[in-house]
């Protein structure tokens, strides 16, 4: 339910993981305290002019140019041009030099993910992965239904009962779902009953798969947890305080299943469940180093330079400046510090970024949430779902005290208070809202709260900016706030919400990309990994096909072949220089690091990537760029990663 006016109370999507949330308290941070990124020296940088290929250095935004040569040295660009250019600039600043050819390759400036999620992410690496989403081709997996999710699970019983199986990313919307004409829809649905019949159909029942070991699966929103008896006992008998609320309010343990049918919501639910687990087991801080450099060595073997971490609490800081002691960091690292919306008192006071700060890790926004995901049926809407659910129009975070107002139809005083106090500590917003309701209450707190200023001053965001139609596409112009569209909406989730979750809503509504520009608007593509994979080409061709990748065959499987996936509001497609400079030049200037990266201009930072094939030829299938190869990566003009040899 949403926060009854204390803030933030739901959990929902990579914007707020519910297991780091618990459990960050029992991180000892004197392992960490003290400790300052960058303290790590920098790898030396190469002098070089690459030249012999494709290369735009999309200097100003102009993605049409493109240039012969491209100079660098200290880790930073000289020159791009002729190569007669270049090489005059590179003997005039005395630099001695070494030719390097493209051998008919494509150089880009790096890749740029503006919203994901480093710590949150990598603290659950070590659960099993239950989701419909291939990690390494980022395509979904050829089938995802109920027996995909039982054979996985059967695979990782303990052979100590009492450890508990635990599993992440598992998401109903994209199992088989039911039309329902004239009535609600229905998706697939988990419960426990440990009385079940063995012959019968079971599908959905944890307790068929999974009896005799406390089993939890966290959604690939995050807003639900689903568990089976054995987890439940355990859950309902644990001596912990949030345990003991759910024994005041469920007066018996056979009262809590009949009520909860395993399945726990928001932060009520989820804590007490969370903190049932042997600590060891929920929060892998032991090898989180070990997870975060193979995210890092992710995010490079798919050309991205900075990662924009959309949430950073202290103690996520502490780590991630641990990390930057003890490890060389290939990639650069902005954040948006997380924000409860009440207490602003510890928000840092606000500086602008510099080049400096920018070389390993530095702040650029703060970070609110309004509501919750669509896909996981939680985004606050005007209309409700066409599918069954608990909460017909999803979770809004900032409402009134009182059961009558969880479903507020105007904008919550509380929500404006909040987003008033947030403007005034002069930093930049990226402020999370999924639903067409909660994005229609965010610009109007907006408005009020910029007192006619524009939100270009300081780049203010919508985060996701799902479910949108022309009145708030003018106010977010007329109020100069910017949208970075999580578009595996659309090629993940795009035909389930066409078909079962909003049915004709998500054909006019969802991630208007090209009416936004249309409308002068600077947009970026991101990915909120863990929810999707890292991967700013794949965003790029989401954006430029809006295929549905989530139709299936007769035979159960999703179609893989794309010409016969469909496509979701053609209109929205983007032309492949759009999508290309929302991964790049955009993002750069949505993550307030324009003046140093996102654009190979002279001066900034040597952050580029080389591809096998280049993303703007339209020889290359649209629906193939995502396949592209990222030949090489480099960061500060020091090569960070190269494809390894067949």
């Amino acid at each position: 339910m949403g926060s009854h006016g204390q803030g933030q109370g739901c959990t929902h999507c990579g914007c707020e993981n519910p297991v780091w949330n618990t459990l960050r308290h029992t991180v000892d941070l004197k392992a960490f305290a003290g400790k300052v990124a960058g303290q790590l020296p920098e790898p030396g940088s190469e002098s070089l002019i690459f030249t012999g290929g494709t290369i735009y250095p999309l200097r100003n935004g102009n993605m049409d140019e493109q240039v012969e040569a491209l100079g660098i040295h200290g880790g930073d660009v000289v020159a791009s041009g002729t190569l007669t250019h270049v090489q005059e600039r590179m003997k005039a600043r005395g630099i001695k030099y070494t030719t390097q050819s493209l051998g008919g390759r494509t150089l880009l400036p790096g890749l740029i993910e503006p919203h994901m999620h480093i710590v949150q992410s990598c603290v659950m690496d070590g659960w099993v992965n239950l989701g419909p989403i291939d990690e390494h081709t980022q395509k979904l997996t050829p089938r995802y239904n109920w027996n995909t999710l039982k054979g996985l699970l059967q695979a990782s019983q303990p052979k100590d009962k009492k450890q508990w199986i635990l599993g992440r990313m598992v998401d109903p919307a994209l199992m088989p779902f039911t039309v329902v004409p004239g009535g609600k829809n229905t998706l697939t649905h988990f419960y426990c009953d440990s009385t079940f019949d063995p012959k019968a159909d079971n599908t959905g029942n944890l307790d068929s798969i999974v009896s005799d070991s406390p089993l939890l699966m966290i959604s690939a929103s995050m807003h639900t947890v689903y568990l089976n008896t054995a987890a439940c006992n355990a859950v309902y008998y644990h001596d912990n305080a949030a345990s003991q609320k759910l024994r005041d309010e469920y007066k018996s343990f056979d009262i809590f299943l009949e009520k909860t049918k395993g399945n726990l919501q928001e932060e009520a639910g989820i804590t007490p469940a969370l903190l049932s687990i042997p600590l060891a087991q929920a929060l892998d801080v032991v090898n989180i180093f070990k997870y975060m450099k193979r995210y890092f060595e992710t995010a490079s073997s798919r050309g991205i330079t900075l990662l924009y971490d959309a949430m950073v609490d202290p103690v996520s800081k502490a780590i991630l400046e641990a990390y930057g002691l003890t490890h060389p960091r290939n990639v650069r690292v902005g954040y948006a510090a997380a924000c409860n919306g009440v207490d602003f008192s510890k928000i840092e006071p606000y500086k602008p970024v510099t080049k400096e700060a920018a070389r390993l890790f530095y702040q650029g926004s703060v970070k609110l949430i309004s509501d919750g995901s669509n896909q996981g049926l939680t985004g606050y809407q005007v209309d409700p779902y066409c599918c069954a659910t608990d909460r017909p129009y999803g979770n809004f975070n900032f409402c009134e005290p009182g059961e009558d107002h969880k479903d507020p139809k105007t904008l919550p005083e509380t929500y404006q208070k909040t987003l008033t106090n947030a403007v005034a500590t002069g930093w930049p917003l990226m402020i999370h809202a999924n639903g067409d309701r909660a994005i229609e209450f965010t610009l109007q707190a907006y408005k009020t709260a910029l007192k006619g200023q524009s939100g270009l001053e300081k780049r203010h965001r919508i985060e996701h900016c799902s479910m949108l139609n022309d009145k708030t596409l003018d106010q977010l112009k007329d109020l100069g706030i910017s949208p970075s569209f999580l578009i595996g909406h659309v090629g993940y989730w795009g035909y389930v919400f066409e078909q079962a979750i909003f049915e004709e809503k998500a054909t006019d509504m969802l991630d208007l990309c090209q009416d936004a520009l249309g409308r002068g608007l600077r947009i970026s593509l991101h990915s909120d990994c863990t929810v999707t994979p890292l991967g700013p080409l794949r965003s790029m061709e989401q954006a430029v096909t809006r295929k549905m990748e989530g139709v299936r065959n007769e035979d159960g499987t999703f179609v893989k072949e794309a010409a016969r996936q469909p496509v979701l509001n053609e209109g929205q497609c983007l032309t492949r220089q759009q999508a290309l400079k929302a991964i790049t030049y955009d993002a750069a200037w949505q993550c307030h690091a324009d003046a140093f990266t996102g654009s190979l201009q002279d001066g900034h930072f040597a952050d580029f990537v080389i591809l096998e094939k280049n993303p703007l030829d339209e020889k290359v299938p649209a629906s193939d760029i995502r396949d592209i190869k990222v030949c090489e990566t480099w960061k500060g003009g020091h090569k960070v990663y190269t494809h390894p040899q067949p």
